[in-house]
């Protein structure tokens, strides 16, 4: 398989802003307009530990949304007060479970050459306190963690591919006084997406609670732009039908499958998995792609390709069965993890606008044999391996909870395949790392156990 191009385009991505925190570097891939390093000018929040994050911006120092306190300029030192919009964070559930710990006497103390990210903060809190507040945190906002206690390191995945480091440090003196410094850093995907969890972090951290705030819902057109007010008197061609706008879609995401290049493949499955939201295009033409996606259609070629992709990915973990999850080639192994994931994301969006819409049920009628003894094994295996990959384990849950309930064929399947005991494990598992998945397996349980 040639990944020559997406090998160039990331040759550069895994470098940072004059030092290095680790020296094992993950491998790149998924989105890759995402993957550039990130060189934040900002400060998120206003009492970042100034001492140890000394290096000018090129940009200066910018205000961040959502962030209070002010902002302290990096090159005169001045506190600048701005008005700014705070969403308050909400607190933590009862229970939540910790599962990074930390020892208060162990930890090491900030390197005097380290230069901190931006998106760093001194706590004034034991080391110990501050790993709880985190792990709760990520538990909460469904960030998988794998930590390692006595570096004081977590590296952290979220469902937006975007793949970050928490690390804790000591003061570098008494002088400093006590307490915890707390550093994000950025490794791979989206930066709005980033700062999204990193904010939430460090108000975690410092004993805010985690905010768990409600996306804004993405704006969509309700109807043709030529009958919008703005459009009145304006020449337009002719706008294409539905039908035309879905064949031309997929068709364009089945042209990047067949491509050689990986970064081409997720940047397909990407499309799709955009087409079928209702919240990312306009409601009747994510139905209409949901239905062709999983129609029994002979003579819809491109949907047919579709379809063979997502099994083999969800089989083999990869396109090609010959290509393997990734034959020991750490970035192809990482592109095809991100595949999956995309492929299991765009069945879970499909079965549920489907499901809401009272048109899932007939769909597995008349193409029994795709949904029953295609999808359903792969996906309980992908449950039973929720501990490894927890996000694919989610997606996986919300599919099957949605076949369930249409089916009793996917409910006799998935029980010969005990469904419910990978399950069982995946909520045991959720219910200390990883909040949506906990939700997700308990709701198919409940489907599951139903005698209805």
């Amino acid at each position: 398989m040639n990944t020559d191009s997406t090998k160039d385009a990331l040759a550069g991505a895994n470098s940072r802003s004059g030092h290095q925190h680790e020296e094992e570097e993950e491998p790149f891939g998924g989105n890759i307009m995402g993957a550039e390093p990130i060189l934040m000018s900002a400060r998120i929040g206003g009492n970042a530990y100034a001492p140890y994050c000394e290096r000018p911006s090129q940009y200066g120092s910018l205000p961040v949304p959502g962030c209070g306190g002010g902002v302290k300029s990096e090159i005169s030192g001045a506190s600048k007060q701005t008005d700014l919009i705070i969403t308050q964070p909400t607190p933590p559930k009862a229970g939540a479970k910790a599962s990074w710990a930390v020892e208060d006497d162990t930890l090491e103390a900030l390197p005097i050459d380290f230069p901190l990210e931006k998106t760093s903060r001194f706590v004034s809190e034991r080391p110990s306190v501050v790993a709880n507040r985190v792990s709760e945190c990520l538990f909460l906002r469904s960030i998988d963690a794998k930590f390692n206690n006595s570096k004081a390191i977590a590296k952290c995945s979220t469902l937006d591919f975007v793949r970050f480091r928490i690390r804790l440090f000591a003061p570098r003196s008494e002088e400093d006084g006590p307490g915890t410094i707390i550093e994000v850093q950025k490794r791979r995907g989206d930066t709005i997406s980033f700062l999204k969890d990193c904010r939430a972090i460090l108000y975690a951290a410092e004993g805010d609670g985690a905010d768990l705030a409600s996306e804004t819902v993405p704006i969509h057109i309700n109807q043709p732009v030529s009958k919008m007010a703005c459009a009145k008197g304006v020449e337009m061609k002719e706008e294409e039908s539905i039908e035309e706008i879905i064949k031309e879609a997929i068709e364009s995401s089945v042209d990047l499958i067949q491509r050689d290049e990986m970064d081409l493949h997720v940047l397909a499955f990407e499309s799709l998995v955009a087409l079928v939201d209702p919240l990312k295009t306009v409601p009747g033409v994510s139905l209409r792609a949901c239905k062709i996606i999983v129609a029994h259609d002979s003579q819809n070629e491109a949907a047919s390709e579709i379809r063979g992709a997502i099994a083999a990915l969800l089989r083999f973990g990869a396109l090609h069965q010959e290509d393997g999850p990734g034959d020991g080639d750490a970035m192809v192994s990482d592109f095809n993890e991100t595949l999956k994931n995309l492929s299991l994301c765009l069945l879970s969006r499909t079965f549920a606008t489907m499901l809401e819409e009272k048109c899932l049920e007939l769909a597995i009628q008349e193409n029994n044999e795709w949904f029953v003894d295609t999808l359903v094994p792969p996906l309980v295996d992908t449950i039973k391996n929720a501990r490894d990959h927890p996000h694919d384990a989610l997606y996986a849950a919300e599919c099957l909870s949605s076949l369930v309930s249409s089916s009793k064929d996917v409910r006799r399947r998935a029980e010969l395949e005990d469904a419910l005991g990978a399950l069982e494990d995946a909520k045991e598992y959720g219910s200390v790392h990883h909040s949506s998945l906990e939700s997700a397996s308990s709701g198919s349980i409940s489907l599951l156990k139903c005698s209805c």
